[in-house]
């Protein structure tokens, strides 16, 4: 393990290597001015969180993003960065005295050091600032993400790990440091089987026992402050997350039976998906495989925002469509018309997660054939041919491309020939 580094952090190889570890050369940048600027400020920077945990478990190639906590004010800090360097800008800066700066092509999250109190219960926590990162580290989840690393001009110090979260790693176990971590934030819960899933980590006995006795606190927590749990599970949803992982970790410690009870995701469900998928296109496939009803309600308890209503009622709108492919003849254009204003994403999630490989043959065929058709005369063609303008435009254009579909009309003659016949009442 690591023990004592200070590894000098410049770098122009794209990497620096920490005794065979691979820092990004964003990262090493922005940590190395980050290390400057508290120095020249009087003030202790500690590297915390993910990438600390990365570090220890010695991947062989870093990305996560640099988190830092600084004794004393993170704001006037990330003012300092902004006004002293000039590929430094502030992103944002919270009430909780945390900001997002951009330094040169990375970003870092500076929190001040810090004790929460979550009270009342489920809002956000009040801050009070502390001297020391120990009594930082004692607010976090679990031991794993409870290090820090100080840093200094001359590279990184030694790993400061009061909850033992360097055996933790290499365990690749998750074990909350406090009893009542999840009962304080419920939310801790779905950020562990985050971890858990893309790591390939699992909590340990009485954590996941604490899980159990915690569900009812993520219960509550839905109906107290459900941006809150929604900005959370959201993440399940982002690019480089696990989901095939992510849902079989959610039902085995119940979680998921918080969000979508009575759903039955299968082993390997999500398999198919694209590690390239949109969070949109995650989010359809796991509302594809859950009770439509049950999706709906989640919607409204988390006030989701538009854009996921939709996706859901779009998936509903394919998943229509499947049952009625498994027991009816479903022809082309009824095929199209049904499904021609649901986005591609739906799409595309129903065809990786349907089972029935008929249904998923007339999805695709609707994707890769039926969707890009197109008729070969527009309406200002229509109206040189006589057509008035109105409403007869885009009724004549349809049956057009119903006729291309059905392949009764194949070129422009054809379609031109079929105007004129319905113009003469033919």
């Amino acid at each position: 393990m690591i023990n004592q580094t200070h590894e000098n952090l410049d770098s122009d190889g794209g990497y620096l290597s920490l005794d065979g570890l691979r820092l990004p050369d964003a990262s090493i940048h922005a940590i190395g001015t980050i290390a400057r600027a508290a120095s020249n400020h009087g003030t202790k920077a500690y590297l915390v969180g993910g990438m600390v945990r990365d570090i220890v478990a010695r991947l062989p190639k870093i990305a996560t993003s640099p988190d830092v906590a600084i004794i004393g004010d993170a704001v006037k800090l990330a003012e300092a960065l902004t006004e002293e360097n000039a590929d430094c800008s502030l992103l944002s800066a919270s009430q909780l005295h945390t900001v997002k700066v951009k330094i040169g092509s990375a970003t870092v999250d500076i929190a001040s050091a810090r004790t929460d109190l979550y009270e009342p219960w489920g809002s956000l926590p009040q801050i009070t600032l502390v001297n020391d990162i120990e009594s930082d580290l004692q607010r976090r989840d679990f031991a794993v993400n409870a290090m820090a690393i100080q840093l200094s001009c001359d590279g990184l110090g030694v790993v400061i790990d009061p909850f033992n979260g360097r055996r933790d790693v290499a365990r690749k176990i998750l074990r909350v440091i406090r009893d009542d971590s999840f009962a304080e934030d419920p939310l801790r819960m779905l950020r562990g089987v985050r971890i858990a899933a893309r790591y390939g980590y699992t909590f340990d006995p009485e954590t996941g026992k604490e899980v159990q006795r915690s569900l009812r606190h993520l219960e509550k927590m839905c109906d107290v402050s459900p941006q809150r749990v929604f900005n959370e599970f959201r993440l399940w949803f982002q690019l480089h997350e696990n989901l095939d992982a992510l849902t079989a970790m959610g039902v085995k410690h119940g979680i998921l039976n918080v969000f979508v009870p009575s759903a039955d995701f299968r082993d390997g469900a999500f398999r198919q998906i694209s590690k390239d998928a949109t969070e949109s296109e995650r989010f359809a496939a796991f509302a594809y495989l859950a009770p439509m009803g049950v999706m709906i309600d989640l919607t409204e308890r988390l006030r989701m925002p538009s854009n996921w209503r939709a996706i859901v009622s779009e998936t509903g709108i394919v998943r229509s469509v499947a049952k009625r492919c498994r027991t009816e003849h479903l022809s082309d254009v009824e095929l199209w018309r049904s499904l021609i204003n649901v986005r591609d994403e739906v799409v595309r999630a129903a065809i990786c997660v349907e089972t029935d490989s008929d249904v998923s043959r007339r999805l695709i065929d609707f994707r890769d054939r039926l969707r890009p058709m197109r008729t070969a005369i527009n309406g200002d063609d229509l109206i040189s041919l006589g057509v008035e303008r109105g409403p007869m435009i885009g009724q004549i254009l349809d049956e057009l491309l119903a006729a291309r579909i059905e392949g009764s009309i194949s070129n422009a003659h054809e379609e031109r020939n079929y105007v004129m016949r319905r113009l003469a009442g033919g």
